[in-house]
């Protein structure tokens, strides 16, 4: 296959991708989608981005490692401030709202935590291999496999555990926030510049973590 990567634009991208690549044969669809999700990304958040996102579509995780240069296969990441980097191919195709999203988002603010930041992007995402973020919740929590928003805002708990459990359960969260207090009041706090904090949520909704996450999984127990 050629190496030499090329280059489509649209309104808000620049894809760099392999000629012959599946990616080049699908490239106007990708563009469709990822414009899409600009759009609703920066419409929600109430922002006007002023740059594109360079996505770089490669055919396997050893050539998104190698072409970001530290050669560790990877099906996709965000690399601030305008970089996306993402597998597409037959098995695998890392394109949607979430790279897009931690993109997007971070010209807000860049909270410290991954749990808020990985949230967001399941906010837009929604589903987590083709199921909802709140059915994984509850199956979660149905299997005792949950695990304490308390406990996962923390990045040293957050990183112990796999994404299939941490990342659902980031984003139910995340839109039952949203759900309650409104994208503004959310956004209020996504940008405090100290930490989007357990500290800051209670003060917001003036009760404790604990409570608001009872609240959280009673809404999921009713699921069917």
């Amino acid at each position: 296959m050629d190496k030499k990567l090329i280059v489509s634009v649209s309104e808000n991208y620049e894809f760099y991708y392999y000629k012959n690549s599946l990616a080049e044969r699908d490239i106007e669809k990708i563009i469709s989608n990822q414009e899409d999700c600009y759009r609703k990304i920066c419409s929600t958040l109430g922002i006007y981005p002023n740059f594109k996102i360079k996505y770089y579509l490669m055919n396997t995780p050893e050539e998104v490692g190698e072409l970001y240069g530290d050669n560790e296969p990877c099906n996709g990441f965000a690399s601030p401030p305008d970089k996306v980097y993402a597998v597409y191919n037959e098995k695998v195709k890392c394109i949607g709202p979430h790279e897009d999203a931690h993109i997007l988002s971070y010209t807000i603010n860049r909270p410290k935590s991954a749990f808020i930041r990985e949230g967001l992007a399941m906010y837009f995402d929604r589903v987590w291999w083709g199921i909802e973020n709140e059915k994984w919740v509850k199956s979660f929590i149905d299997s005792n496999e949950y695990i304490s928003i308390s406990q996962l805002i923390c990045d040293e708990v957050f990183f112990q555990y796999p994404d299939k459990l941490t990342y659902p359960i980031a984003g139910a969260f995340t839109k039952f926030l949203i759900d309650e207090i409104g994208m503004d009041i959310y956004l209020n706090l996504y940008s405090n510049e100290l930490d989007f904090s357990k500290e800051y949520i209670e003060e917001t909704f003036q009760i404790s973590l604990e409570a608001i996450e009872d609240r959280f999984i009673s809404k999921l127990k009713q699921l069917v």
